[in-house]
């Protein structure tokens, strides 16, 4: 009797720890940023898919925390196509700062497995590395020469958030003014990392003085602010994004202050309109850095020439090439891609004085054989601000 009944104690405490030890693996999506729908969890098989809320279509974005992995291998298997870079998945074991790319050979058939150590508590996945508010901040506290600039508010968003805007003041009065963008589309985390480089530079490099001097930078790096910080895709949301917001009957806060008090600001001196975007997840052209050919021929010429400026600037390690650039009527860059509403680049091309309106797109992971990181996409930053520094002082010859 008394060993039957110390057996079964042996099998309730085992069934325990074992439904213990499965409750405590928790995936999390409730952080900034997040976003991830949960299929169903099985022993160490999670099944899971993107969040895809007010979009249109299909789209790649996802990010989560996970917690209760100590000493445990997991299984996480997608249920969507197409949600991993070509480097895989990116990941930070046990804090959200560290991001590295799992590797081109670590996932299989929409899926990846990841055994953790004994030490360790929590992990972030996504599929690339994210980019919110407090890195912003995180960034701007810790620059260096952070006293040229002035951080302001654009506007405040349907929820409430405020929309950050970023002055870079000359020395002196102003000969040009520059206007920066991002995050039009939310998920486009890797465009801020570019921004962060562009700012970086004009504030500190030493041969960048010119810029000090006479141009001043307003820089909006995240236009959808409800979107970076609510985990959404952004791209194709309905019933327009907010990249085909600029006509008319604008219906977000940030794009109807854009309009308002851009061509104001500008006072004919307004020479260069940079928005920044992130393609497709991986493939072609999506693997490429390059500009996004205007409808408009004498802006195109510009785009060309640019072009031609950032390549023989671009010496890091991502490299940037003329012969990439997209023109109007190629591939997806057609009227039809527009028919839902205008876009920043064709709004901007309409301000007065304007000499040169480009979108960007920067690949989330791999830049023409090379893998993005931070420090990678802070240095392509950098080539922007001597290509930007080059081409300004061309329009005075």
């Amino acid at each position: 009797m008394k060993r039957t009944v110390i057996v079964l104690l042996w099998i309730i405490i085992s069934i325990y720890n074992s439904v213990a030890q499965e409750k405590k693996c928790q995936i999390h999506s409730d952080l900034p940023g997040g976003n991830i729908i949960i299929g169903k969890m099985s022993n160490d098989t999670i099944w899971l898919k993107p969040d895809l809320r007010d979009t249109k279509g299909n789209w790649f974005y996802w990010y989560f925390k996970i917690t209760g992995i100590s000493g445990r291998t997991i299984y996480f298997q997608f249920t969507k196509q197409d949600v991993f870079t070509k480097y895989g998945p990116a990941y930070s074991i046990n804090n959200d700062n560290n991001w590295k790319w799992y590797g081109e050979n670590s996932y299989a058939h929409n899926g990846f497995k990841y055994t953790f150590s004994k030490k360790d508590t929590c992990a972030y996945f996504s599929m690339a590395f994210p980019y919110t508010q407090k890195n912003l901040y995180t960034f701007l506290n810790n620059l260096r020469n952070k006293d040229l600039l002035k951080i302001d508010t654009l506007c405040f968003t349907k929820n409430n958030r405020a929309v950050e805007e970023i002055y870079i003041l000359p020395s002196h009065d102003p000969q040009y003014r520059v206007l920066i963008t991002s995050r039009h589309h939310a998920c486009e985390m890797a465009a801020n990392y570019v921004i962060e480089g562009i700012t970086q530079s004009i504030t500190n490099e030493t041969d960048l003085q010119f810029l000090r001097d006479y141009v001043e930078f307003r820089i909006i790096p995240f236009v959808d602010k409800d979107g970076v910080e609510d985990g959404d895709q952004g791209k194709n949301r309905k019933p327009r994004d907010h990249n085909r917001d600029y006509g008319d009957n604008s219906i977000y806060q940030s794009v109807k202050a854009i309009k308002s008090t851009i061509p104001g600001w500008s006072e004919g001196i307004l020479k260069i309109a940079l928005d920044i975007h992130c393609p497709w997840i991986k493939g072609g052209n999506s693997e490429n850095i390059y500009l996004v050919g205007s409808e408009n021929k004498v802006n195109e010429q510009q785009q060309i020439l640019f072009s031609d400026l950032l390549e023989k600037n671009c010496t890091g390690e991502l490299n940037f090439y003329r012969k990439y650039f997209m023109c109007f009527g190629k591939a997806w860059n057609t009227n039809k891609n527009y028919h839902e509403g205008i876009s920043f680049k064709r709004w901007a091309t309409t301000i007065e004085g304007i000499a040169l309106s480009t979108s960007m797109e920067f690949p989330y992971a791999n830049v023409s054989g090379a893998p993005v990181t931070k420090d990678g996409a802070r240095a392509f930053g950098k080539a922007i601000a001597y290509s930007m520094m080059d081409y300004l002082k061309l329009l005075d010859e």
